[in-house]
């Protein structure tokens, strides 16, 4: 089972985790944010959960997770960057996942376009976010998985190949309690710092295909392009056909 006031006795933030909710088992996180904020109407809000049944991930797909395992988390916040600059919270989440991992288990993680957890091209994580305008205020519902104590056997044979945990590359069970808060802690850093050219600086360092040429789906068409930057709308910058192409969707598998 997961400690949740463990978990909590190691927070120190200021915008997420002002409320936090624990269940032991749920269909999907991103959905119980939804529900407890129409009842509420505060932000800040974590909901944690040891087993979840219909965990989804970008694209419609569909989010595997162990009980007892992983990490299942949302949180859901106001936006932090303009209408415009929507973007940046995509890349921002998951800088501060892999600087959390960093603290905890001392690994350094990659990042694939826009928030895949990455390690030896192998999936440890991944993010998904939500977001409804209501009353003229753009609310963020952020969700994460990541893989933590799995065995390569407890993955279905379809992702065996592809994924990864953090037990798979350290050898060792991590706490998930722990690992959780210092994500926590080092997402909401970066939300109080609120600096675009630093998020987009640091997001490019763990990137494990810049200047190297991916595909990408658009109309319905694969394409290759070079990975060259990020712009500051937090959109991927790509050399297609010798010019410059701006991007908001998925990188396919290289």
């Amino acid at each position: 089972m997961f400690n949740i006031d463990l978990f909590e006795s190691n927070l120190k933030t200021e915008i997420i985790g002002k409320k936090n909710y624990y269940y032991a088992s749920t269909s999907s996180t991103n959905n119980d944010i939804w529900n407890i904020f129409k009842k509420n109407k505060k932000t800040g809000t974590i909901v944690i959960a040891n087993e979840q049944n219909e965990g989804r991930g970008r694209a419609n797909n569909k989010w595997y997770s162990k009980k007892n395992k992983s990490i299942i988390c949302s949180f859901l916040i106001k936006q932090k960057f303009s209408n415009e600059q929507l973007g940046l919270h995509a890349i921002l989440v998951p800088l501060g996942i892999i600087d959390g991992i960093k603290k905890t288990v001392d690994k350094n993680l990659n990042l694939k376009w826009p928030n895949d957890i990455m390690y030896s091209n192998k999936k440890i994580g991944g993010v998904l976010i939500e977001s409804k305008n209501i009353d003229n205020t753009i609310y963020l519902n952020i969700g994460f998985g990541l893989n933590v104590n799995e065995e390569k056997n407890d993955f279905p044979s379809e992702i065996k190949n592809i994924a990864s945990s953090l037990k798979i590359i350290t050898d060792y069970n991590v706490q998930r309690e722990i690992l959780l808060s210092n994500i926590i802690n080092c997402i909401d850093r970066l939300l109080i710092i609120n600096n675009n050219q630093l998020i987009i600086k640091n997001w490019l360092k763990h990137c494990m295909h810049i200047n190297k040429n991916i595909n990408f789906n658009y109309n319905n068409n694969i394409l290759n392009a070079k990975f060259i930057n990020i712009n500051n709308k937090g959109q991927a910058i790509l050399n297609y056909n010798n010019k410059e192409f701006i991007y908001d969707g998925q990188i396919l598998n290289t």
